[in-house]
């Protein structure tokens, strides 16, 4: 078994059933995995909208420093704002490697302009009129394609802009982050713009950086939910065991 661990982080409004299929594929090539279940999430919407960006990443720092201190070394993954508080850990310790899968650092910009929902740079204003805003529900082909669960048909406002202010944060920390780093983002998210994992790479200081953009063909899931894409998940999963195990095995050699 490889020494060390590797924690697992899921995304904004989701549970821990997104980072499970990378669970299994690191535990069968003798990584332990531990997937952590964020403040708020998976249980009720009234659970999550007493919850912030500060819980979640003040949760993810105790995950971290606990799975540290009995395993030594650790290689962070994250998926969507999983992803964002990855880096987020990757600048705050000194982790093995840092994995953000189709994390966010921005979700909108004026220079160069990359908006994907109009109502995006208001959320602050509107969070005032409306607590909870309604979406459209995941259709049940797109779950087929990509499963999740999560709060769905709803929009908590004053999560979502406290999101988009901690992305702001950790935006800011990310010349930190000196740990080897995988990136890895579908072109074509409909959730998270695919220029996060560019300008994230640009950002760091880390001298080992890979980036991974790939296409998937499907026209119906939105190309965000990576982890259980069916076009996906396998060849992210492999990605992610073969940095894991390369991380952790360097790390182990220092």
């Amino acid at each position: 078994m490889t020494g060390g661990a590797c924690l697992l982080i899921h995304g904004f409004g989701g549970a821990p059933f997104e980072m499970e299929p990378l669970a299994v594929a690191l535990s069968e090539a003798g990584v332990e995995a531990h997937v952590i279940t964020l403040p708020g999430h998976d249980a009720t919407l009234e659970d999550f909208e007493a919850t912030c960006f500060d819980d979640w990443a003040r949760h993810a720092d105790e995950c971290y420093r606990d799975l540290e201190a009995r395993a030594g070394r650790v290689v962070v993954v994250g998926l969507s704002m999983g992803g964002t508080l990855a880096l987020h850990l990757g600048c705050r310790f000194r982790p093995a490697g840092v994995v953000a899968l189709a994390a966010p650092v921005f979700l909108y910009r004026a220079v160069p302009f990359v908006m994907q929902d109009w109502r995006l740079p208001f959320v602050g204003l509107l969070k005032r009129v409306r607590r909870r805003w309604p979406v459209p529900c995941r259709k049940p082909e797109a779950t087929a394609v990509a499963p999740w669960r999560g709060y769905d048909g709803v929009m908590a406002l004053p999560q979502l802009h406290s999101l988009i202010k901690g992305m702001g944060q950790v935006e800011r920390e990310l010349p930190l982050l000196v740990a080897p780093l995988l990136l890895m983002h579908a072109r074509g998210d409909r959730t998270v713009p695919v220029e996060n994992a560019l300008h994230i790479a640009r950002r760091v200081t880390s001298d080992d950086v890979c980036v991974r953009l790939f296409g998937l063909a499907d026209r119906v899931a939105g190309h965000h939910l990576i982890t259980t894409h069916r076009e996906s998940r396998s060849f992210v999963a492999r990605e992610v065991v073969s940095f894991t195990q390369r991380a952790l095995s360097q790390n182990c050699k220092k």
